[in-house]
């Protein structure tokens, strides 16, 4: 099994068995005196902390949603008149790519 498969029910079990044994009627101010079971206020909060956790530390995606090419090279007569692409280039660039 993998670690996180064995933590998340670790953590699964320890909640049950703290819920479980919270069953008796506590009173909760909520804008205004409400008395319900401890279980359900233990259990309401807990979704609202996992809920609030995964909206604070979800991961954002880091790719562009279009992708474009922008080719903003101007061609010179000088250049139209030398056929090599490689034209602009130093020498030793030349040799970089000449060797594919």
């Amino acid at each position: 099994m993998k670690p996180k498969t064995v933590i998340f029910g670790i953590i699964t079990a320890l909640v049950l068995v703290i819920l479980f044994n919270n069953k008796e009627e506590a009173s909760f101010w909520l804008f205004g005196e409400i008395r319900t079971s401890k279980l359900l206020i233990l259990g309401v909060f807990f979704i609202l902390g996992i809920i609030t956790g995964g909206i604070m530390f979800r991961r954002k995606k880091s790719h562009p949603k279009e992708y474009s090419i922008n080719n903003t090279t101007v061609i010179d007569s000088a250049d139209a008149d030398n056929p090599t692409p490689y034209s602009n280039l130093s020498e030793e660039d030349r040799k970089f790519l000449d060797r594919d």
